[in-house]
């Protein structure tokens, strides 16, 4: 039989993490721009992360509320039909 091994997900994760942070370093590093256009172009895409990222969260929370509105409604939906009246909630095969 052949063995499992159980831990070499995690350790090609950190690897592929390290790998990226000092490939990213060497670029910076040995890039052929001076130290402050590399300053100036890290600080104009940090900022361009951050909007994208507050777009991403605006959006993600506008979704959120709007799926929460439907599965209130739905509920709201099923109590008033009774749909719920048939539900055994004590069965343990649930």
């Amino acid at each position: 039989m052949a063995d499992k091994d159980s831990g070499g997900g995690g350790g090609f994760l950190l690897g592929l993490l390290m790998g990226g942070i000092g490939g990213f370093v060497a670029g910076m590093v040995l890039a052929p721009k001076s130290g402050e256009e590399t300053r100036a172009f890290i600080l104009d895409q940090s900022r361009e992360w951050r909007d994208k990222a507050d777009e991403l969260t605006h959006a993600t929370r506008e979704r959120m509320a709007t799926a929460a509105t439907e599965g209130r409604r739905a509920a709201s939906h099923m109590r008033e039909d009774d749909g719920f009246s048939d539900l055994d909630l004590d069965d343990e095969s649930l």
